[in-house]
């Protein structure tokens, strides 16, 4: 019988999501194990693998990036996992994690929340899920590659403003800490070309910069 069989995938995104996961690792009532609560600076470099072990981390607060190298990957904040699903890329280079505030992460070694999880009825479905939210995101950063830098930029600054900026009154209000350089280094363009880029997406009025370089964009 196959997952479809079993289970939708909105029930499992639903049951099984980072946040029951959490509340799973962190019940001590039963398989207790090793976590460690975690504050780190903004642009500290945090290590999935440490001393030969592999960690996994949950953000309690703040929003952090993950990097191979250079390369921005991905970024992740308050209530997500990092670790879980993949620690190396397919070249043996290792992920990291670079904080764009101060950040609180509980941190838990990789074999004991394989084994926590696997040692439950159905306890596969966390790291299904995490891996199922892992391949949209980068699908759509490989798929995202094939638009236009303008189309692009605007489809980033959406996705970073709906998870981790404010929405006001469908204004979506990117977080200072997504700065020019970062947002640049992500796209893979130059600091030049994305404030080009800006200014043509404020002409055609889907964003809007105040005096203070702090950017809203108008949700269609």
């Amino acid at each position: 019988m196959s997952l479809k069989d079993l289970y939708s995938q909105d029930t499992i995104k639903r049951e099984f999501n980072s946040k029951r996961l959490y509340s799973l690792l962190t019940n001590d009532d039963f398989f207790e194990i090793k976590q460690q609560t975690l504050m780190f600076s903004k642009n500290d470099k945090i290590q999935l693998r440490d001393y030969g072990k592999y960690y996994v981390y949950y953000i309690l607060e703040g929003i952090t990036c993950i990097s191979i190298e250079e390369q921005i990957i991905d970024f992740r904040g308050t209530g997500e996992f990092v670790g879980l699903v993949d620690s190396t890329s397919i070249y043996g280079n290792e992920f990291y994690l670079k904080p764009l505030m101060d950040v609180t992460i509980q941190r838990f070694e990789k074999s004991e929340v394989m084994a926590k999880i696997m040692s439950i009825q159905d306890g596969y479905l966390y790291h299904y899920n995490c891996m199922l939210d892992c391949y949209d995101n980068y699908t759509n950063r490989i798929m995202l590659n094939e638009e236009t830098d303008e189309r692009r930029t605007l489809t980033t600054l959406t996705y970073i403003g709906e998870n981790f900026g404010v929405n006001k009154e469908n204004v979506l209000v990117i977080p200072r800490v997504f700065t020019r350089k970062l947002m640049a280094t992500y796209l893979g363009i130059s600091r030049t070309k994305l404030s080009d880029i800006l200014a043509k997406l404020r002409r055609a009025g889907v964003i809007s910069v105040d005096r203070s370089r702090q950017i809203f964009v108008y949700q269609q």
